[in-house]
């Protein structure tokens, strides 16, 4: 708990004229209690389980209680990029939005989520609209932001790029004289909701592989096989291939599919040698912040539509949950053998890579 400090604001001496040398008692006025000097409060910002690509969408804590003149300072704790976004009551921002005046399909990072905007000095009443940009661990992103609140009130914040997974978050700010727990105390209640949450990943993982769909044999002797793409629960997200291994053979189809349940994007991607591609491709603008377009060598199919080899670049483009674009991606096995390894372009930094194993 916060220190308060007593003042003593006075002593009342009293001093008698016909007793000089007298000893008088000294009476002690307590005073008002002295304001408690401002603090940073740090909030983490998603966390993750490399061993099933499991990232959890939250802030730790949910809800933090600080007082006017705090800081509050959030770290990102995660792989997976995030955001912090107080939108004063405006309504929330898509993430991904068309570049203007683009070509049909073509899609960027909204300015308004990709970049910071905070108030100046960090000073914010909830009167405006203020957000970290994008947190991450490539170059040129923040992996902490921080905001000082001038105002009492309590402050509803998200995070833009996962809002379906409703990362939410409130801050409460009190009055002086309201106790509220300390910054050490504030961490140690983040981590044990985090840790709550990290629990819960194994069983969410073997809902996933439970529901991976079974393989069916095809009249010409040939096999499908499912992959389940992504799976979520909650505010827990599994950017992982289920199953991540699967040996087949030439001539056999693999359908890869978003679970019913996964709100995130995804793309299955052989490289078979090739760079990966950067998802995002920073376009700078006479007038106005760079526009930051979806790499078309990402977000569109390459060569979805041949038999699969080891030769070339094969790309399903973007799988995802929102719009009206493809929910599946589908490619046969052509005449190769070995290892194939392929990856979600969007998370292979979060483990989101998968094998087939192919054999005559």
């Amino acid at each position: 708990m916060k220190k308060i400090f007593t003042i003593a604001i006075g002593v009342l001496l009293l001093v008698t004229a016909c007793a000089p040398s007298a000893v008088v008692p000294v009476i002690p006025v307590t005073g008002p209690s002295a304001a408690p000097s401002p603090q940073t409060f740090t909030v983490l910002v998603g966390a993750d389980d490399a061993s099933v690509g499991a990232n959890l969408d939250a802030y730790f804590p949910a809800t933090l209680q600080i007082h006017v003149g705090d800081t509050v300072n959030w770290k990102l704790n995660s792989k997976e990029i995030h955001n912090v976004a107080f939108l004063a009551g405006a309504k929330t921002p898509s993430f991904v939005i068309p570049v203007p005046n683009g070509q049909p399909g073509e899609l960027m990072l909204n300015p308004q989520a990709a970049f910071p905007a905070a108030p100046k000095d960090g000073q914010y009443d909830g009167s405006t609209f203020a957000s970290s940009g994008v947190m991450g661990l490539a170059p040129g992103q923040l992996q902490d932001f921080s905001l000082t609140f001038t105002k009492p009130g309590t402050y509803a914040y998200l995070c833009i790029i996962h809002n379906d997974e409703k990362m939410r978050a409130t801050i409460v700010v009190d009055d002086p004289s309201v106790s509220i727990p300390s910054p050490t105390e504030v961490l140690a209640q983040g981590k044990k909701e985090m840790d709550a949450m990290l629990a819960q990943v194994p069983a969410v993982a073997k809902a996933a592989t439970d529901g991976i769909k079974p393989a069916m044999k095809n009249s010409d002797g040939t096999m499908t096989y499912y992959i389940t793409l992504g799976y979520s629960q909650g505010q827990i997200d599994l950017e992982f291939y289920f199953p991540d291994k699967l040996t087949v053979h030439p001539g056999d189809t693999v359908v890869w599919a978003l679970s019913k349940t996964d709100l995130a994007p995804h793309t299955v991607t052989f490289l078979n040698g090739q760079k990966d591609p950067v998802a995002v491709m920073p376009i700078p603008q006479p007038n106005g912040p760079t526009l930051l377009v979806l790499n078309p060598e990402v977000a569109v199919p390459l060569n979805a539509d041949k038999p699969l080899t080891a030769q070339g670049m094969y790309n399903s483009g973007l799988i995802s949950p929102v719009g009206p674009g493809p929910k599946s991606f589908t490619l046969k096995i052509g005449n190769v053998s070995g290892d194939l390894p392929y990856l979600c372009s969007l998370h292979d930094d979060d483990g989101m890579k998968g094998i087939l194993t192919v054999t005559p």
